[in-house]
């Protein structure tokens, strides 16, 4: 189910609103983000987008929000059934799968909203406060917190590279890092 559905199947208007907005910063960048470009994107009138988001940077900031909750090792704890907790491993296999095989347009999205950090500094104590509340939940629940924090800095350093283009990496390149790091989280206890 995509995090746009409700339990019964059906899509809120404000999940459709923040899908018109993901795909036009994905696909035009954040400069193209504005209150009549979502509303034509999700065929509402501009009053009835308004009463979900008052300004474009509350939408900006929504949508921000709605990717860190993909992203937040803690919040996706809670969506487990007991039987399968969240372990140091499948935390850490999590970030590789998601590092690695990032589908192209949250790739491309995820790359535009960086980019927009640096006029909306608003944005930045959100994303702060996840890779905090990531690396603590490492920290407090790894048996071997050094190596823990090191897989995972190295998995967020290769992802931060690729989507502020300051390198993209070989197919072999990328192959040989993630064999490298997936053989070290299954290593780990």
């Amino acid at each position: 189910m995509s995090s746009t559905e409700k339990r019964q199947g059906r899509t809120s208007k404000r999940d459709q609103l923040l899908d018109a907005a993901a795909s036009i910063v994905s696909t035009q960048g954040v400069q193209h983000l504005t209150i009549e470009a979502v509303a034509a994107a999700a065929n509402v009138t501009k009053a009835g987008l308004i009463y979900h988001f008052k300004t474009r940077d509350d939408l900006l900031s929504a949508l921000v929000e709605r990717l860190i909750k993909d992203f937040d090792v803690q919040a996706n704890t809670a969506q487990r059934p007991v039987t399968q907790a969240l372990t140091t491993k499948s935390a850490l296999n999590k970030m590789s799968i998601e590092t690695f095989d990032m589908p192209s347009d949250l790739r491309q999205l995820m790359a535009n909203l960086l980019a927009a950090v640096s006029f909306h500094p608003q944005l930045m104590p959100p994303v702060q406060a996840l890779y905090a509340r990531n690396y603590d939940w490492l920290a407090q629940n790894s048996e071997q917190v050094d190596q823990a924090l090191v897989i995972a800095a190295a998995l967020d350093g290769i992802a931060l590279l690729e989507l502020l283009n300051l390198h993209q990496f070989t197919s072999q390149q990328r192959d040989a890092m993630r064999g490298a790091l997936e053989s070290a989280i299954r290593a780990l206890p």
